[in-house]
């Protein structure tokens, strides 16, 4: 007599810790230079798709980054 065969579980892929590790120092380096772009660069083009022409005239992120600016050298005006 034959035994039935039994399907075995789909092994799902698990990224290696190297792997993750890598990934994760990416995202990590990416919302970084995000962040510093934001805070040294930005004159209102990235709130540009939310708030349109008033996101330039306005200027937010420049508003609320203005004086971490000055205290990190950074020159705004």
């Amino acid at each position: 007599m034959a035994t039935p065969a039994v399907p075995q579980p789909a092994r799902s892929r698990v990224l290696t810790k190297g792997a993750r590790d890598i990934v994760i120092a990416g995202l990590a380096v990416a919302i970084a230079l995000l962040t510093l772009y934001a805070i040294f660069l930005d004159q209102g083009a990235l709130l540009s798709p939310v708030f349109g022409e008033l996101s330039s005239a306005m200027n937010y992120i420049h508003e609320f980054a203005h004086d971490g600016r000055h205290l990190l050298a950074a020159p705004c005006h």
